[in-house]
């Protein structure tokens, strides 16, 4: 057990050194990017250092329900996906190459969906989540991936006065982890490594052109949960806000409960995606909201989508591979720029297009 966990301990510290290569802040900000000719070398992303192996990331499922907000820990994850569930309600799958700071929580940690299970094949890696319907419960357990059903630890209650609010409304609301859990359950289980690798990266002063200056928008994932993003030239971040909608109230800018400043992702993408209703994920004989979707995201799938990054938005063509992240393509062909740091991809339907919030207009 010693030699698995001081190999694992080994494998996050250079993950870790990976990572930060990437550039998870920056040395300076600009303020206002100026897009560089299509002929200018800036405009290719920056190659990433010598790839070191990727530790095989976590996975965990976060709920968005307004009592779940302010969410825990989401803002330290590489990739986040967001999706539709029942009801119209977001969930997240946060995506965790290396583990958060020890004492940093993450959730509230809720059910996985069959958009999970496309994600841990495509990912590779563990799942973590709370639950999840019979016939999701089934399909996980035809796969050979490893996914863990309200594990404790790394997961648990808690109500506590330091605990987030959302532990306030009680069960199922109050189910978190945190780092040191997350790297003690890694060691025990040995997840090895994956083969690929993450996006390169474009630092934000030189951005390609080809997109509008779009400095807020709004993203339709469902009637019910349209987030806001809006951007900050002084983070060269897009922060959250949720407004309300015809069933749940709004809770404004959305904070990581840890720090309680607001989570701030540097790129934001849009991918539009078959959503797929699946009668035999539904727990209610008599029908209704309950009935479960899946997303077309495995592999070989593709389509359109939008990508935000320093107040620029970007049409582009994604494509999933067999394994790792899908890859973004511009109209002219080149590989779409994706800043240094957290990647946050919503899937919304095939079609639907993000409502600019503010005028659009041709990138200089």
């Amino acid at each position: 057990m010693s030699n698995s966990r001081s190999r694992i301990s080994a494998l996050l510290a250079v993950t870790l050194l990976a990572v930060a290569a990437c550039g998870t802040s920056h040395a300076s900000k600009s303020k206002s990017p100026t897009p560089h000719p299509a002929s200018a070398s800036p405009g290719l992303p920056t190659p990433t250092p010598t790839p070191a192996p990727l530790s095989a990331p976590l996975l965990i499922q976060v709920e968005n329900l307004y009592q779940a907000r302010p969410q825990s820990g989401l803002s330290t994850a590489q990739v986040v996906y967001e999706y539709q569930t029942e009801g119209g309600i977001g969930r997240f799958t946060g995506i965790w190459y290396t583990v958060p700071p020890a004492a940093d929580l993450v959730g509230p940690v809720r059910s996985a969906r069959l958009v999970s299970l496309r994600l841990l094949q495509i990912y590779g890696g563990a799942l973590i989540y709370s639950g999840a319907s019979n016939y999701v419960d089934a399909q996980l357990s035809n796969t050979s991936n490893r996914h863990f059903d309200d594990p404790e630890p790394p997961l648990y209650r808690t109500s506590s006065a330091s605990a987030p609010p959302a532990h306030e409304y009680g069960s199922p609301h109050n189910l978190y982890t945190n780092g040191s859990n997350l790297a003690t359950f890694a060691s025990s289980k040995d997840p090895g490594t994956v083969s690929y690798q993450l996006w390169q990266r474009t630092p934000i002063g030189s951005l390609p052109v080809g997109g509008a200056a779009v400095t807020s928008f709004q993203v339709p994932i469902s009637t019910e949960e349209t987030p806001i993003f809006s951007y900050d030239p002084v983070n060269d971040a897009y922060e959250r806000s949720e407004p309300a909608t015809p069933e749940y109230p709004g809770t404004g800018v959305l904070d990581d409960a840890n720090n309680n400043d607001p989570w701030e992702t540097p790129t934001v993408v849009i991918l539009q995606v078959p959503t797929i209703p699946v009668a035999a994920d539904n727990e209610n004989p008599s029908g209704g909201y309950t009935e479960g979707l899946d997303f077309g995201i495995g592999p070989d799938a593709s389509g359109s989508g939008q990508l935000a990054v320093g107040g620029q938005l970007y049409p582009i063509s994604w494509a999933q591979g067999a394994s790792g992240p899908p890859t973004f393509t511009l109209a002219d062909g080149q590989p779409a720029p994706i800043a240094p740091g957290q990647v946050l991809i919503e899937l919304v339907g095939q079609g639907a297009m993000v409502t600019p919030s503010a005028p659009a207009a041709p990138a200089a």
